[in-house]
């Protein structure tokens, strides 16, 4: 039982401790904003130094880290522990509990507006990685009270991709309307899922009895699994991963738009990510669960009321089937905005609404933002977040691009009480954008306000 415990708790504690990121929508000036919305641009070219050019992590869910851990005695420990209560972890949980983790890593990227400095075009190389976990509650009634019954949508997925991108916007209507189209090469590292669609756990006389039914798909260039000789079952221990190429391949297109409703007034939509990886067969190691078991060593009272079954999660093994090459879709994502500017761009109001398809779930988020920008190389960005109706968040962002950098930071994490590791425990998303490069070429033309005369030639 306690390894039982160790493994879930490293499941919640490794999806929560990471933390797209809603205050960076109308940080002007940001090279990733067009990450949002390919029809986007940053006020100038940009060359990105490597890794710490773009780098953004989001976590999102419908539980927050103090559902899972609760000071005790100076430290924190896990909702499995013996000095929580059952009331006190079960009466925050809900029906499914979800985590997600997106988080991107610009390997390089350069861009530049072309002549008449509105057309903008960028290349871009990052690394993506993706989390998503659902945990019913079901799951911790049985580990903290043994109860028994049906534990039903128990399932992690994760991937790891490279992204080549290639982006370029430009103006129609007479410069009231861009259009973004941001190609995508990917190359798939890694992939994981499992999923248990089945697991009951029933108490008789003298044992517990588990029936299961869950499959597991693992890709990986190079993976090998060898069951057991004597049994022909297999465990994740088992697995052994030798890459050398990736293990699949796919493409994927961002589309967006925005457009100048009235002077000061702008919409914008977004669809990102819409696109498929297809992973090798051969990388592909497969396998069933369908276990009927009993686990023995309880004595159960006249009751019923024990609480400690000898149950091990270790115990429960695949049996390995063929496997086929799988198309995955990415994990999609719509954003739109609108944003009203006043005192000739000097601040701005927006409103930002996103909608991202996970694997469990789709989670929503709508934003409210105050943009400062008194100086064209300047934005300071304010941010209020409602969490698909469960939560809030406050964000703040800074943009600085003057003739020598382009920095910039946002995040939701500051206002929030935190552990002294210093992560949110309140907040059931977390986000944290960041990113420097090197401002390349003239600026752009696009917002007149930001138009000098030594800019014009």
């Amino acid at each position: 039982m306690k390894k039982t415990y160790l493994l879930l708790a490293s499941l919640l504690l490794t999806t929560a401790l990471a933390a797209q990121n809603p205050t960076a929508y109308f940080m002007e000036g940001s090279t990733f904003r067009s990450q949002f919305n390919p029809a986007f641009a940053p006020l100038r070219g940009y060359i990105n130094l490597p890794v710490i050019g773009g780098m953004n992590v989001n976590m999102s869910g419908n539980i927050a880290l103090d559902n899972i851990l609760y000071p005790r005695n100076g430290k924190l420990v896990t909702l499995l522990d013996s000095s929580v209560s059952s009331a006190e972890a079960l009466g925050t949980l809900r029906k499914n509990n979800l985590m997600g983790l997106d988080t991107r890593i610009n390997l390089f990227g350069i861009g530049k507006f072309t002549r008449n400095h509105k057309n903008f075009w960028s290349f871009d190389m990052s690394l993506r990685i993706n989390e998503d976990m659902n945990l019913p509650k079901s799951l911790f009634e049985f580990l903290k009270e043994g109860r028994e019954g049906t534990i039903s949508n128990f399932g992690l997925a994760t991937e790891a991709y490279l992204e080549a991108a290639v982006n370029y916007s430009f103006p129609l209507l007479n410069d009231k309307l861009y259009i973004g189209v941001r190609g995508k090469l990917l190359a798939g590292a890694a992939r994981a899922q499992v999923n248990y669609d089945q697991f009951d756990i029933s108490l008789q006389q003298d044992r517990w009895a588990v029936t299961t039914r869950g499959t597991v798909n693992v890709t990986a260039d190079g993976t090998t699994v060898t069951p057991n000789p004597e049994t022909g079952t297999f465990e994740m221990s088992d697995l052994n991963f030798k890459p050398r190429k990736p293990a699949g391949y796919g493409f994927a297109v961002d589309l967006g738009a925005t457009y100048d409703i009235l002077p000061g007034l702008q919409a914008s939509l977004a669809v990102i990510d819409l696109g498929f990886i297809k992973w090798n067969k051969n990388s592909t190691v497969s396998g069933v669960s369908t276990q009927q078991a009993e686990f023995v060593g309880v004595t159960v009272p006249d009751d019923g009321t024990d609480q400690t079954p000898d149950f091990d999660l270790e115990m429960l093994k695949f049996n390995q089937v063929e496997s086929s090459a799988n198309s995955k879709m990415l994990r999609a994502s719509i954003n739109a905005g609108v944003e009203y500017e006043l005192w000739n761009h000097w601040v701005g109001f927006g409103l930002f609404y996103s909608m991202r398809f996970w694997e469990y779930k789709t989670m929503h988020n709508l934003t409210g933002s105050v943009n400062f920008h008194p100086v064209r190389w300047f934005t300071l960005t304010g941010s209020y977040s409602v969490l698909d109706n469960r939560g809030n968040a406050v964000g703040l962002g800074l943009n600085l691009c003057p003739g020598w950098i382009n920095f910039f930071i946002a995040t939701d994490m500051l206002l929030t009480r935190h552990t002294p590791q210093g992560i949110p425990v309140m907040q059931s998303s977390m986000n944290l954008t960041l990113g420097i490069g090197i401002p390349l070429g003239k600026r752009s033309h696009r917002i007149a306000a930001y138009v000098c005369e030594g800019d014009r030639k």
